[in-house]
């Protein structure tokens, strides 16, 4: 029998976590004070430096309300979810050259929740429409839904803005036409002759409208939480310290989940794209993670498998030393370079 190799790229590297304590440098108050919507919080705002132009305005101080007030729970929930998707969004936007803060737009499109729908379909962190994610190469099938991988889901946000922003050259405008699509803003750039969002604001569609002032808002909370009591818990069970597989052979989530002694539904919450109980194959590999714990118990279960099949299996390790990077492919020609190899 033709022998078929497993490769499985194993990422060594904890999971950086969410501080329940304030912010450094930030002097925590007592919860949220509607006179510091006059000085202090517009104060902090336009003293971040971030990629865009910042106006705050009625719509800047309605959502804060909405953070800091209205739903403090739920925006400590959003919040604890950073310390298990903020380190890919920072690898991904560096790797590409973009502004890191980029990296909270998901905050304000999913609430950091990888299986999020929208009412007209577009799901994932990013909240891709099906006909987009396709255009940047995202599977969707009856298996996977590539859309809420956080890696490759990511990646092709980062690309899409990228590309954006060579066709509008602002950032406030790319982040519009993220939004509501390019043909709309270049269509109100048109009528008005300007080229800044706070200029064409009124032309775009009312979401549209509100998207700026909505990410301002949570950019702030997301950088001076501490400040207004809030505490994100990142102590739950999915936001411990995991490993991330890069499997080209098809396996039984089910399968895995018993041998590694972990429930169906953690291993669902940590790998949200497989709509099955398996991982099909796929000659590209696919992103498997799993929580650290149980990397010996998934070795036995490889080592089961290869003999079950009769076939040889092969696990590399990466070495790597950055944070939650996903799986690097080696370099053409050279498909073990700087891999020290296992075969088992």
């Amino acid at each position: 029998m033709r022998s078929t190799a497993l490769t499985l790229i194993i990422l060594l590297s904890p999971i950086l976590a969410v501080s329940a304590a304030p912010p450094k440098n930030q002097i925590p108050e007592k919860g949220f004070r509607p006179e510091q919507m006059s000085y202090e919080i517009p104060l902090r705002l336009l003293q971040m430096p971030l990629s865009f132009t910042v106006e705050y305005n009625a719509e800047v101080r309605q959502q804060l309300t909405d953070y800091l007030r209205k739903g403090r729970r739920e925006t400590e929930r959003m919040l604890s979810r950073t310390a298990l998707y903020f380190p890919i969004f920072d690898h991904y936007l560096k790797k590409y050259g973009l502004p890191n803060d980029l990296k909270y737009i998901p905050l304000l499109e999913s609430r950091l929740r990888p299986t999020a729908e929208s009412s007209v379909g577009a799901v994932g962190l990013w909240q891709f429409m099906p006909a987009t994610a396709r255009h940047y190469q995202l599977q969707i099938d009856e298996y996977v839904d590539e859309r809420m991988n956080p890696y490759l889901a990511t990646e092709a946000a980062v690309i899409m803005l990228s590309q954006l922003y060579q066709d509008f050259g602002d950032w406030s405008l790319v982040l519009a036409a993220y939004n509501c699509g390019p043909g709309r803003v270049r269509a109100a750039m048109r009528r008005t002759g300007c080229d800044n969002f706070w200029d064409i604001q009124h032309l775009l569609p009312r979401q549209t409208q509100r998207y700026l002032p909505a990410l301002i808002a949570t950019i702030y909370v997301a950088n001076h939480y501490g400040r207004h009591g809030l505490q994100p818990n990142s102590k739950k069970s999915n936001y411990l310290p995991f490993q991330v597989f890069k499997v080209q052979h098809a396996l039984n989530l089910n399968d895995i989940a018993r041998h590694c002694k972990i429930s169906r539904e953690r291993l669902s919450r940590l790998n949200p794209g497989f709509l099955q109980d398996y991982i099909p194959y796929s000659s590209q590999g696919r992103y498997l993670i799993l929580p650290e714990e149980v990397l010996p118990d998934f070795q036995k279960y490889i080592i089961k498998e290869s003999r079950r099949a009769k076939e040889r299996y092969a696990i590399a390790v990466l070495n790597s030393n950055a944070p939650l990077l996903p799986p690097q492919a080696p370099e053409e020609g050279n498909k073990n370079a700087g891999l020290p190899k296992a075969d088992i």
